[in-house]
């Protein structure tokens, strides 16, 4: 069997809009994540996935 690991931005958008309904999360920030995760793939060193995480995870939480 062989793996196609492509999926169109479409597929993606479904999917990320189906987890963030599920989890209750934001489908911007989940999307923020993905983008984040997108940039850094196949790089042998991806450090600064923890940073952009993090920034996407504060600016979607509100201090009150």
């Amino acid at each position: 069997m062989e793996y196609n690991d492509e999926v169109d931005g479409g597929e993606i958008n479904r999917l990320i809009e189906k987890y963030a309904q599920k989890h209750d999360v934001p489908a911007d920030l989940l999307t923020e994540i993905y983008e984040a995760e997108s940039q850094v793939v196949g790089m042998e060193r991806r450090s600064s996935i923890h940073k952009d995480v993090q920034e996407a995870i504060e600016s979607h939480v509100s201090e009150d």
